[in-house]
């Protein structure tokens, strides 16, 4: 039944792509050139949105994975001149992938077990595509945007616009003895008016998951200290506007076992309520942050 369904949901993405090259021509041709003419048109960075949307439905990274899929990659770069292949993140690594054009459709060639994903989007806009992936055995569709922010790489796109969705915005400490001073998170990675630390990294994937599956984890850091990195692990209500970090325990023998979550650290309460999910993200590159320990 995945077969069929595979090759069926395959069946109506090549007709939906032959479809979309059957454009008018002559007078009536429209005036923008397509993929296949204009290739560099999509030179930038993209970013799984849907992805992105469930982390901030549910204030969490791992819930986002749960109650969805893991994209293909959570960046996708596409040169402004070398058009013949694109760069891939997942967080842990990066990859290139040859990259045949055929007017609004991108194919990914060779991405998993010599099986190609595909992009299709509208040439006109150069903001949006959707994402094919049957190389699992099911289809999987993913929407990508472009990124608006200026950064040296995919991923760190890919991180901005997560931030955003996840802890961006404003917080009033809660407790006895709690500071009155709002604490902010921004979604370039920096916490400003927190004593300890004065930058954040969430973790999306690889061996930083040690929490178990009911707690995201959290890198916190100081920008003028390379041994601060410390993980903490953090979970939000259930409306999302109390945000909760913990102590993380580690076996210093097994560093791969899981940790256990300990006490309180901080607690915050949103001042302004949580916004709608977004692809607004700021233009300006994150300022450059101290390298977390491999975890």
């Amino acid at each position: 039944m995945n077969k069929l369904f595979s090759l069926g949901a395959f069946a109506l993405l090549l007709a939906f792509a032959a479809c979309k090259s059957d454009t008018k021509t002559g007078a009536d041709a429209p005036p923008n050139p397509s993929a296949q003419e204009d290739p560099t048109a999509l030179a930038g960075h993209w970013f799984p949105m849907d992805f992105c949307a469930r982390a901030n439905q549910y204030g969490s990274v791992l819930a986002a994975m749960n109650n969805g899929h893991l994209p293909y990659a959570y960046a996708i770069t596409f040169g402004a001149t070398k058009t013949d292949s694109v760069t891939c993140y997942d967080g842990i690594k990066s990859w290139k992938l040859a990259a045949k054009f055929n007017v609004d459709t991108v194919e990914l060639q060779n991405a998993f077990q010599g099986k190609s994903v595909f992009l299709v989007y509208d040439s006109k806009g150069n903001k949006e595509m959707t994402m094919f992936n049957t190389t699992k055995g099911r289809t999987e569709m993913d929407r990508f945007i472009k990124s608006r922010a200026t950064t040296d790489d995919g991923y760190k796109a890919f991180l901005i616009a997560l931030n955003h969705n996840v802890l961006q915005g404003n917080f009033k400490p809660v407790g006895k003895g709690a500071s009155t001073e709002a604490v902010q998170f921004s979604s370039g990675g920096t916490i400003n008016n927190l004593k300890e630390y004065n930058r954040y990294r969430l973790c999306t994937g690889g061996d930083c998951f040690v929490a178990g599956d009911q707690y995201d984890v959290i890198t916190l850091m100081r920008s003028d200290d390379a041994n601060s990195p410390k993980d903490f692990a953090f979970k939000y209500n259930g409306q999302n506007d109390t945000l909760s970090i913990y102590q993380l325990s580690k076996n210093p023998a097994d560093e791969k076992a899981a940790a256990t979550v300990g006490a309180l650290v901080y607690r915050f309460a949103r001042t302004i309520p949580k916004a709608a999910p977004s692809n607004q993200q700021p233009q300006a590159q994150p300022q450059q942050q101290a390298t977390p320990n491999s975890k």
